[in-house]
């Protein structure tokens, strides 16, 4: 296979933030990511917290991971609307994202964090979210209110994962947008590559959403045993207040086989709301990104953004956990 036919092929059908490639953006959200930085109350290269606004009281708390190759400051549109609800958020940037790589003055800061792309794994992101999980638990008890998780995509898995794993952990509920809970048959068509952790696919994504100019091979590895392990201990603790949204023409994953998981696993506490995409979505090529205004139109995006502050609303999150 030819390196244009492989990029060509991954960018049809693979990775989350590859998705928008070769589409042209113009408008923007709500979220300005020229602000990112001033945004921050605390400016970690992994974590970072943006506090809700007003003078109303604290509502929750909120944990929120991006997917792969994915910018983090592109979940901005979700942390924007979990602030208007009152919900402190603690954003996290993945190894090889954002911030979070080992600087090295020898290289620009782009080389130096795809080098770390380079050497990213499974444990590494899952030790990642635990860390973040352990920061947001501690405001959510010292302010006594409900603590939630919130991932798109490679976060999605991660964040399930971590409550299977581990039983000191406890979230008031979920909000999932294309959760990697399964990947499609064309997905697998990369397993060949994965002695070769460092070869890197190019990417034509723009600018706007990737964290790095193409994604390597150790980070597809990562993302096949996070749902491999998924696979392996999915179970009732995930049956917890869940809000799941997806495309049904999703490229990455299966919306049937994820349907058919909530079913099998008996996650009668889980929702599934199906995104269709509006004639003013810019990425029209990608039904897997569906995190923001851009990605889906101004109408489906306004229904998400309901959906998200009625699901960490007091009394939402009271009457669901309850099993109301």
């Amino acid at each position: 296979m030819t390196k244009l036919v492989l990029m060509v092929f991954i960018l049809v059908f693979l990775c989350p933030a590859l998705y928008v490639a070769a589409v042209y953006v113009t408008g923007s959200t709500r979220f300005d990511p020229a602000e990112w930085t001033s945004a921050s109350v605390e400016n970690d290269r992994v974590y970072r917290w943006f506090q809700k606004g007003g003078s109303s009281r604290l509502k929750g708390v909120a944990v929120v991971v991006h997917g792969l190759n994915l910018r983090p400051e592109r979940m901005g549109s979700v942390i924007d609307e979990l602030n208007r609800a009152g919900i402190d958020v603690l954003n996290v940037s993945l190894r090889g994202h954002g911030g979070n790589f080992a600087w090295n003055r020898e290289l620009s800061m782009d080389d130096a964090r795809l080098a770390s792309f380079r050497n990213v794994s499974y444990r590494m992101w899952a030790d990642e979210v635990r860390g973040a999980y352990d920061r947001a638990r501690q405001r959510a008890s010292d302010r006594k209110v409900p603590l939630f998780f919130v991932g798109y995509s490679l976060g999605g898995v991660l964040g399930c994962n971590l409550l299977l794993t581990d039983p000191d952990v406890a979230y008031d509920g979920m909000i999932l947008f294309s959760p990697a809970l399964n990947i499609t048959a064309k997905g697998y068509l990369l397993k060949p590559l994965m002695p070769f952790p460092n070869i890197v696919i190019d990417s034509l994504a723009p600018l706007s959403y990737r964290a790095n100019e193409g994604t390597p091979m150790a980070a597809y590895r990562a993302v096949f045993e996070a749902v491999a392990d998924f696979e392996k201990r999915g179970g009732p603790r995930l049956n917890i207040p869940t809000d799941v949204f997806v495309d049904e023409r999703d490229e990455f994953i299966s919306p049937k086989d994820l349907e058919q998981a909530v079913v099998r696993l008996g996650l009668d506490r889980w929702r599934i709301h199906w995104v269709q995409k509006g004639p003013d979505g810019r990425e029209s090529l990608s039904h897997h990104v569906i995190i923001d205004e851009t990605s889906v139109g101004r109408q489906a995006w306004h229904r998400t953004a309901a959906l998200i502050r009625r699901h960490v609303n007091p009394r939402e999150t009271a009457a669901r956990t309850s099993g109301d």
